[in-house]
């Protein structure tokens, strides 16, 4: 994977909403390669940091999926 020199807010929220279904299990690495081109934050497979993502744009009902998920 390479990295995206510049980040536009769509590929910030893209690459965060991938992550966690990535966290969720609700898709694999096939899944987002088949899409085509992709984006994941750094550090995808860290839940807390997922989370804080979703704490700041206040989704909270996102927060809720991934406290009762127990990642």
């Amino acid at each position: 994977m390479s990295e995206v020199e510049i980040l536009t807010p769509e590929i910030v929220d893209q690459s965060y909403k991938n992550a966690l279904d990535l966290l969720l299990g609700k898709i694999n690495f096939k899944d987002l390669e088949k899409r085509g081109e992709f984006y994941l934050p750094k550090d995808y497979d860290d839940v807390q940091v997922v989370l804080e993502y979703f704490e700041d744009i206040e989704d909270y009902e996102t927060c809720i999926l991934i406290r009762d998920k127990q990642l």
